[in-house]
């Protein structure tokens, strides 16, 4: 399916102060829109990443061989396009086997902090059940920050009202 790209020529046309007096059900179809026009975009991307892959991978790798790494960008010219090809690197390491490497380094006498960074997460949901006092430890190392703020709108269908997540009298008449 191929979203009608009408919607972006519309939001384009809108200030913001425009679109906060929209109505909900207008805002809904437009989100809508987009967010399909997003999706079908980022699989067309993928699409056309994947002939440029099929038709300059080989001489892309080749050309990697030939300056002896196997990741990394690389550069050539085909028709006329300058083409810069970058196969990245992501590395991934067993956390468990990095716990025994830097328990290695402190063995050896040597200062872990001097070849590896770490980092202590802590999970929200194991935070708040732990007890008091060890939630207490860790309160002067925690920083509570918010994310942007996103909403979703679900048409209600005639006749049945949901209860708001914070208040169960939401919709009923006093």
């Amino acid at each position: 399916m191929i979203p009608e790209p009408d919607v972006l020529d519309e939001l384009g046309q809108l200030y913001v102060t425009e679109l906060d007096k929209l109505p909900l059900t207008d805002l809904n179809r437009m989100i809508k829109q987009v967010t399909a026009t997003k999706d079908t975009a980022v699989l067309y991307i993928g699409a056309l990443q994947t002939a440029l892959h099929n038709r300059l991978g080989e001489q892309a790798q080749h050309l990697r061989q030939e300056a002896g790494k196997s990741t990394g960008k690389v550069s050539f010219e085909v028709d006329g396009f300058l083409v810069s090809a970058d196969l990245p690197k992501r590395p991934e390491y067993d956390q468990m086997k990095l716990k025994d490497a830097v328990e290695a380094l402190r063995k050896w006498g040597e200062n872990p902090d001097d070849y590896v960074g770490i980092e202590i997460k802590v999970s929200e949901t194991k935070y708040n059940a732990w007890p008091p006092a060890v939630r207490h430890l860790f309160e002067p190392a925690r920083t509570l920050k918010v994310g942007k703020p996103s909403y979703k709108l679900e048409q209600i269908k005639a006749g049945t009202i949901a209860d708001a997540a914070n208040d169960n009298s939401f919709g009923e008449v006093a």
